[in-house]
């Protein structure tokens, strides 16, 4: 096997080997030289003969060729011939594993006196004066064939050992080399386990430092797609190339992604190599590798070198070939370990999506909760629902960046497939906290996914994400949003469910209310107004959905217990009697057994059962006393006081309501919650500004706004 010229010089160019010659020469006279293999060319003499600085025309400086001839087949060992001085010399094979590598020259002698005199008259021919040709050949050791064939063996001998220790050295350095780079990248990446910018910066500047580059590039695959990008730049002469994509076989990047082979470039840019980010004006070599694991390749490391004087070595080449591969596998680890937390994320997220969704019984907050999701989980430039079923045609759309009208529109066209400029929908809603409606350049290509929202068997809506370029989107997204697709559609059957049963229940619970109205001495639609202002209280402390809605019930139905009280009772003009204001009471309790029977209604028990319970706790029919007071009965206590003192009644004249909430305010802390009045007095203040009445049922002679 042939050894590189460097690995030969150095070893006999090295200081033991001349150190070893220059002793023999020294000793013997002889001079020993190395030779390339198959060539004439001197690697490294140490030292030459005076009788050849006198026989040959050329300067004694320079080491000239030993031989004008190729040297003849030497796999027999040492032979001896004529040098081109017309001295003899030996020559012998140096091998390494068995193969010659290079040609060990031995010479600088004579084997008889009859030799030095044919030298002496050689040297008188060519013109040296002859005391100084005598003085030559006489330097000229005589020495029989037996001793120098042992010199030349041993010399042989001391040149293979010399150039073993070379390639072992070597050997220990590249294998030093090669530990100190995949140690050393070994700590930099067992830190960093997902495909972050750290990872990426990491195995770049791993590279660079492999070959001394002065800039370079990573780029990987988009799944899906026949597409690098450049994830990792590093140096001026790639530092604006974040982000910038080629396709498999464009350039010199795209070629090595394509073939799986390494390239290495030298010399002058070539027009043809600019996607490759390969040789330019401040670039003077650029080395491209692919990052291959498992038969699959990756992505590309480019690296570049501005020195024209730096030089890669064949060790360097094959440390960052085997570099590549150990950064592919670590690409590829954090790629699996990315989609294993991807999918975890995609559990939970689907886990969260499901009770978020699921506590909501209202068909506008299902697509506002769902849109949010869509913003929370996806990197998206936009992002939305679009809704068909139940008499509705909307749009709710999310900006995550300035888009302009036409692209919002083409997104919508190719979601819902639907040509919405001459087919808009009724009503779109945008979200426009990260993003708005902008004079904006049209993105020249929307890479767009939607899930269609099916709710037994059919199609009633979709959810989509959008974002401006190729290969955005992956099978994970994918099934992301499938899922969150799912849960919305079963959110919006929920709620529309809801609305439908409410709705029915709302008409039954209505006319049973007229009909409890009709039965007392209550003023036409007391229960609605009941509902009507415990509803605004409640939403007013911010109560839940659920719970308003609750209140929606309870004040409809808080006397439905009065059903079970005498009706001679009930209608009498004039004051009670103690006894029978006793009976009167027990409506309560007997409102609370009633909703309790129903499933639907049995949450607002306790709500009937405690509203007329005090704050102080002198109230009924427990006696309960502050926060013990259910907060639902509270708030109906409130309301059903306010619309007692403002209606006629057989034993109290009507109030004002300016004389009504005076009378609330004077009452909080010891009939009423002092929180509770103050939500409700908020509430009225808020409709009167608004212009409203606050009352859901007016009455003809009620002023129009409130004192």
């Amino acid at each position: 096997m042939d050894l590189d010229q460097q690995t030969l010089a150095a070893a006999f160019k090295g200081k033991a080997w001349r150190e070893g010659m220059d002793a023999l020469f020294d000793a013997t006279g002889l001079a020993v030289s190395v030779m390339g293999l198959g060539t004439c060319s001197v690697i490294e003499t140490a030292g030459h003969c005076s009788y050849c600085q006198l026989a040959v025309s050329e300067s004694a400086t320079a080491p000239a060729a030993c031989f004008d001839d190729p040297l003849p087949d030497l796999a027999a060992g040492s032979i001896q011939i004529g040098c081109r001085a017309g001295l003899s010399c030996y020559v012998a094979p140096i091998t390494h594993q068995d193969h010659q590598v290079a040609t060990l020259v031995v010479g600088g002698f004579v084997s008889s006196t009859r030799e030095r005199k044919r030298l002496f008259e050689r040297l008188l021919a060519k013109g040296v004066v002859e005391s100084e040709a005598r003085r030559i050949v006489r330097s000229i050791p005589v020495l029989p064939r037996r001793e120098i064939e042992a010199l030349v063996d041993l010399a042989r001998i001391s040149a293979e050992e010399t150039l073993r220790r070379e390639c072992d050295d070597r050997t220990w350095q590249t294998r030093t080399r090669e530990l100190e780079v995949f140690v050393g990248a070994s700590r930099a990446f067992i830190e960093r386990r997902g495909m972050g910018p750290d990872l990426l910066e990491a195995v770049l500047e791993r590279g660079m430092s492999i070959v001394c580059a002065d800039s370079g590039s990573l780029m990987l695959s988009r799944p899906g797609t026949d597409l690098l990008e450049v994830v990792a730049p590093r140096g001026p002469a790639v530092s604006k190339a974040r982000g910038r994509m080629v396709r498999l076989g464009e350039g010199i990047a795209g070629r090595v992604a394509l073939t799986g082979r390494g390239v290495l470039v030298s010399g002058s840019a070539d027009p043809m190599l600019e996607h490759s980010l390969a040789p330019g004006r401040d670039i003077a070599t650029s080395l491209s590798v692919p990052l291959v694991h498992g038969g699959e390749t990756l992505g590309v490391i480019n690296l570049n070198i501005s020195d024209p004087g730096r030089r890669l070595s064949g060790a360097d080449l094959l440390l960052i070939e085997q570099y590549a591969q150990f950064a592919a596998a670590v690409i590829s680890n954090a790629r699996k370990h990315e989609a294993t937390e991807r999918r975890m994320y995609e559990l939970i997220q689907l886990g969260g999506i499901a009770n978020t969704l699921g506590i909501s019984a209202d068909i506008e907050e299902v697509l506002q909760l769902a849109s949010s999701l869509l913003e929370k989980a996806f990197d998206i430039d936009v992002g939305g629902l679009v809704l068909t079923g139940w008499g509705r045609d909307h749009a709710t759309v999310v900006l995550c960046a300035d888009v302009s009208q036409s692209d919002v529109e083409a997104i919508l066209a190719e979601a819902a497939g639907r040509d919405v400029a001459t087919d808009p929908f009724e009503s779109v809603r945008f979200v426009t906290h990260r993003g708005d409606l902008a004079q904006t350049d049209a993105c020249p290509e929307w890479n767009v996914m939607a899930s269609e929202l099916m709710v037994q068997g059919n199609v009633v809506g979709y959810a989509f994400i959008a974002g401006c370029g190729e290969g955005l989107f992956d099978s994970d997204d994918r099934r992301l949003l499938e899922g969150l697709g799912q849960h919305t559609a079963l959110a919006l059957e929920r709620a529309a469910v809801f609305v439908r049963t409410r709705d029915d229940l709302m008409k039954t619970i209505a006319a049973l209310s007229a009909t409890l109205d009709a039965t007392e001495h209550a003023s036409p639609g007391h229960a609605d107004r009941v509902m009507d202002y415990a509803m605004a209280t409640g939403e007013q402390m911010g109560l839940p959905f659920e719970e308003v809605e609750l209140l929606r019930f309870a004040g409809l139905l808080h006397d439905i217990g009065k059903t079970g009280v005498a009706e001679e009772i009930l209608l009498k003009p004039s004051k009670l009697t103690p006894e029978e204001r006793e009976r009167v009471k027990l409506h309560a309790q007997i409102g609370a057994n009633i909703v309790e029977q129903i499933d639907f209604l049995n949450a607002i028990a306790p709500v009937i059962m405690h509203h007329h319970e005090n704050w102080d706790g002198t109230g009924y029919p427990m006696q309960l006393a502050g926060e013990d007071i259910p907060l639902l009965a509270r708030i109906l206590a409130v309301a059903d006081a306010f619309d007692a003192m403002t209606s006629e009644s057989p034993y109290q004249k009507r109030l004002s309501f300016t004389q009504a909430k005076a009378e609330l305010r004077s009452g909080a802390g010891t009939q009423f919650d002092p929180g509770v009045v103050d939500s409700f007095l908020e509430a009225m203040d808020r409709r009167a500004l608004a212009g409203a009445t606050g009352l859901m049922t007016p009455r003809g002679d009620e002023p129009q706004l409130p004192a």
